[in-house]
């Protein structure tokens, strides 16, 4: 009996036989890897837009997050030697903020829904007469 064995195919195969794969795991190759080495972060503390900002221009990230969901939120800021992920869930800390990582590598901040109930409790506006 003759037994054939199958090689797993490299990253090379999959650029000729399917290109839009090896794009893929060649981004989830290269997001890992950005992820994986610590890096020298200083970010300031104070409102969380800008130091997101200076996040995404230091650690070469791809992070998408909408204007409203971190107006009004601020951060501790980060100063030292980190990973990529870590820098960014110090920068998160206290918010309600989540991160969501896609498969092309692009990371999303994602606020969560208020449930009903905690909408209920806010006090509501006082109208000025």
């Amino acid at each position: 009996m003759i037994r054939i064995r199958r090689q797993p195919p490299t990253l090379l195969a999959l650029f000729i036989t399917r290109p839009r794969l090896a794009l893929a795991v060649a981004g989830l190759l290269a997001t890992g890897l950005a992820f994986a080495h610590a890096r020298e972060f200083d970010v300031k503390g104070g409102e969380l837009r800008p130091a997101l900002d200076a996040y995404i221009a230091q650690s070469g990230v791809q992070l998408i997050y909408k204007m409203e969901d971190v107006k009004d939120l601020s951060t501790r800021g980060i100063k030292g030697k980190i990973a990529a992920d870590a820098a960014l869930d110090r920068l998160l800390d206290g918010t309600r903020l989540r991160v969501r990582r896609g498969q092309d590598g692009a990371m999303v901040l994602i606020a969560p829904a208020r449930s009903p109930a905690a909408a209920r409790s806010e006090p509501l506006p006082r109208t000025v007469e």
